[in-house]
C-alpha cells in the first residue's frame, strides 16, 4: 500500500512539474513577440529624445541646428558598420547573445549622452546608438524569421514597426515634460536608460536559447553575403530600405519644423510626434495584416509613392493645420512601407535570412546617414522645403527602384 501511495505521489509530482514546464514555454512563446517589440522600441527612444529636442541640443552646445543634426550621421555610420558585422557574424552566433549585446550598447549610450561635458563628446555615445539600433532591429527580424511560420511574419513584421513608431508615442510626451523640467540630458537617464534596461532583463528570459541556426550547419561567414550581393533583386531591395529611410527621415526634422515655421512649444511639438506616431503604428498593424492578402510589393508601391508625395508637399501648405494633418497622414503611408518591404525582405533568402535582415538594418542606417547629411548641408543654407523636396523625391526613386527591379520570392 505503502508503495502504492508513493508511485502516485512520484506520479503527481511528475505530472505538475511537466504542466508547469508547459505552460511557462507558453507563457514564453506568447511574450516572444512583445519583448521583441520592446527591445526594438528601446533601442530608439534616444532618436526620438534628439529628433524633439534638436533645437535645445544646439542651443546648450551653441552649435547651428543643421551642424547639430548631423551629429545623427555619426550614428547612422556605426549602424552601417554594425550592420554588415552582423551580416558576417550572425550564420555563426546565437541570435539572442548578439541582440542582448546590441542592448547593452543603447545602454551605454544613454549613459554617454547624460554625462556628455561638450559637443564633441557626443559624437561617442552614438556609436552605440548606432550599433543598437542595427543590432537588435536585425536579430528581432531574424528570430521572427526564426521562430514564426511564413503566415505569421508579416503580422509579426508589422507589431515591430509598429514598436519602433510607438517609441515616439511614449517618448513625445515624456520627453517633452521632463525635459521642460529639467532639460535634455536627465531625459537619457530618466527615460532611455530604463527601457533599455528593462528590454535587457526581459530579453534574456523570454527569448529562447537556441533558434533555427543553433540546428543547422555552420556556413563560411561571408557565404550568406556572396548570395545577396550576386542577385539583382535583393540588391534592389537594399537599395530600397536606404531610400526609404532617407525619406522617412523627414520625420527627424518636422518635430524642428514646426517650431520654426509656426512656432510651436516643445509640447506642441510633441504633439505632433504623439499623433503622427500613432498612426503611424496603426498603420503599421494594419499592412501586417494585409500582406498575406494584398501581396509586400504591390501594397509597399501604394505606400512609398504616397509617402514620398506627402513628404514632398506637406511643408509648403500655407497654414499649421493643413501642413499638421498631411505630415501626420505621411506617418501612416511610410510605416506600411516599411512593414511591406521588411516582409519582403526576410523571405528573399530563406537560408541566409538573418545575414540578409542584418544587411537590411546596415542599408536602414546607410539610408539614415544619407539623409542625415543631405539634410544637415541643405537646412542652413536653403531651408526645410529643401530638405523635404530633396527627401520626398528620394522616396519616389525608391519606389521606381522597387517596381522595377525587386521581385516578390513568396507569393
Amino acid at each position: 500500500m505503502r508503495a502504492e501511495v508513493h508511485f502516485l505521489y512520484i506520479l503527481c509530482c511528475n505530472w505538475a512539474g511537466v504542466h508547469w514546464v508547459v505552460s511557462a514555454e507558453k507563457l514564453r512563446s506568447k511574450l516572444l513577440l512583445p519583448v521583441l517589440a520592446l527591445s526594438v522600441l528601446s533601442t530608439w527612444l534616444i532618436t526620438v529624445t534628439f529628433q524633439l529636442l534638436l533645437i535645445d541640443i544646439a542651443q546648450t552646445f551653441n552649435v547651428q541646428v543643421g551642424i547639430a543634426s548631423m551629429v545623427a550621421s555619426v550614428g547612422a555610420l556605426s549602424g552601417a558598420l554594425f550592420g554588415l558585422l552582423m551580416a558576417v557574424v550572425s550564420v555563426r552566433f546565437n541570435h539572442k547573445l548578439l541582440l542582448l549585446a546590441g542592448l547593452g550598447c543603447t545602454c551605454l549610450a544613454a549613459l554617454g549622452f547624460y554625462a556628455a561635458p561638450t559637443f564633441l563628446f557626443i559624437l561617442f555615445p552614438n556609436i552605440g546608438v548606432g550599433a543598437g539600433i542595427a543590432i537588435v532591429t536585425a536579430m528581432a527580424y531574424s528570430i521572427v524569421g526564426d521562430q514564426y511560420p511564413l503566415e505569421k511574419r508579416g503580422r509579426a513584421i508589422g507589431v515591430l514597426v509598429a514598436a519602433f513608431t510607438f517609441a515616439y508615442v511614449i517618448g513625445a510626451p515624456c520627453i517633452g515634460a521632463v525635459a521642460c523640467i529639467t532639460g535634455w540630458q536627465p531625459v537619457m537617464l530618466l527615460l532611455a536608460l530604463p527601457f533599455a534596461l528593462v528590454s535587457l532583463i526581459l530579453s534574456l528570459t523570454v527569448i529562447p536559447k537556441r533558434t533555427s541556426n543553433s540546428f543547422t550547419v555552420k556556413e563560411p561567414f561571408l557565404a550568406g553575403c556572396k548570395q545577396a550581393f550576386s542577385q539583382r533583386s535583393t540588391v534592389a531591395a537594399l537599395l530600397v530600405t536606404m531610400l526609404m529611410l532617407c525619406e522617412s527621415a523627414i520625420g527627424y526634422y518636422s518635430v524642428t519644423f514646426f517650431r520654426h515655421q509656426f512656432n510651436l512649444s516643445i509640447m506642441d511639438g510633441s504633439y505632433f510626434v504623439l499623433v503622427g506616431n500613432i498612426v503611424g503604428a496603426v498603420g503599421g498593424a494594419v499592412s501586417g495584416l494585409l500582406v498575406n492578402r494584398v501581396g509586400r510589393k504591390r501594397l509597399g508601391t501604394v505606400a512609398l509613392v504616397t509617402a514620398g508625395l506627402l513628404t514632398l508637399t506637406f511643408m509648403f501648405m500655407p497654414s499649421v493645420e493643413l501642413s499638421w494633418g498631411l505630415g501626420v497622414l505621411r506617418f501612416w503611408f511610410s510605416t506600411m512601407a516599411f512593414t511591406a518591404g521588411g516582409a519582403l525582405i526576410i523571405e528573399q533568402i530563406p537560408k541566409f535570412r538573418s545575414t540578409m535582415n542584418s544587411l537590411n538594418a546596415a542599408f536602414m542606417n546607410f539610408g539614415m546617414l544619407l539623409a542625415s547629411i543631405v539634410a544637415g548641408l541643405l537646412l542652413d543654407v536653403s531651408g526645410f522645403q529643401a530638405v523635404g523636396v530633396t527627401l520626398g523625391a528620394l522616396g519616389i526613386v525608391g519606389a521606381a527602384v522597387w517596381v522595377w527591379l525587386v521581385k516578390e520570392p513568396v507569393p
